[in-house]
């Protein structure tokens, strides 16, 4: 595994990502103080379509939306949603500082996909396995705080001890996430009491899971861990780390859990988004879900 920080990123221009030198500027603006993971995905997502277009983004026009819509046929209907919709984001950003002439996507229609989220969905015996196949004490643990707190990939292995707070029974861990939005997660006892024995020291900077060298967890050794733990307990290839905040979301809505209690755990700004784990799972589970 590799540690190291998480760092925000103002998205430094690469010369040979294919965007218009021109477009650079408007580019890391756009980009300024997301997270790396964001800043990585929605690059790459601009990159392609300045390489397809071929033209400044000054000059794109919504019939070059539609050409490079259509010449991801072969993709899946979620890829070509989330690379127009990088796409769609700069281009009113860009119009809406005056940098655009004119917002070419604001006419193009994004169609609503068929909501699969149920495909996404591990049943309680399938996550315990997998937290269960896993011996490495650090790896366990990482796998036990996605399930049993809801938090992504990139907020685990952000968390540092000065992060946490201890209660009489578990504790709160204070979340920066999605949005630059900071939210308290509850950690129950018994999740609490393993993550404390990972602990490498007593300083506030220490990670809460660790790294093999004792730093931060890198995300991409973190997914390594979710996909091998996956595999073992014989899951979907796609499976990620995702999956199981969707299956903490929905099995504690099944388990009578109070959906605002859900929602704030997730930090879903809208409640809509929590209540479609309400129907996503049949399953009846109990509401300690690490039990």
């Amino acid at each position: 595994m590799v540690s190291g920080d998480q760092p925000r990123s103002a998205a430094p221009a690469s010369p040979n990502d294919g965007l218009n030198r021109a477009d650079i500027p408007l580019v890391k603006t756009w980009l300024h103080n997301r997270s790396s993971h964001t800043v990585r995905a929605y690059r790459a997502d601009v990159a392609e379509f300045a390489r397809f277009v071929a033209k400044p983004m000054a000059d794109v026009a919504l019939e070059d939306l539609q050409a490079w819509h259509d010449s991801m046929s072969d993709a899946s209907d979620s890829t070509r949603r989330r690379k127009l919709s990088a796409v769609k984001s700069l281009l009113t950003y860009g119009h809406k500082l005056d940098f655009l002439p004119h917002d070419a996507g604001m006419a193009f229609r994004l169609e609503r996909g068929r909501d699969s989220l149920n495909e996404r969905i591990l049943t309680r015996p399938q996550v315990l396995a997998m937290i269960a196949g896993e011996a490495d004490p650090r790896r366990h643990g990482l796998l036990a705080l996605l399930y049993g707190t809801g938090v992504r990939l990139s907020e685990a292995c952000a968390l540092r001890w000065r992060d946490m707070t201890r209660r009489q029974s578990g504790g709160i861990a204070t979340v920066f996430g999605k949005g630059g939005k900071t939210r308290h997660v509850q950690v129950a006892a018994s999740l609490w009491k393993e993550l404390v024995a990972l602990r490498v020291d007593d300083g506030p900077d220490a990670p809460v899971v660790p790294g093999h060298d004792g730093g931060l967890l890198h995300i991409r050794a973190a997914h390594r861990v979710v996909k091998r733990a996956a595999k073992r307990a014989g899951l979907a290839p796609d499976a990620s780390a995702h999956w199981l905040r969707h299956a903490f979301a929905s099995h504690q809505l099944d388990a009578g859990q109070n959906v605002h209690w859900v929602q704030a755990q997730l930090g879903h700004s809208s409640l809509a988004t929590t209540t479609r784990y309400s129907h996503a799972s049949a399953d009846t589970v109990g509401a300690d879900l690490l039990a």
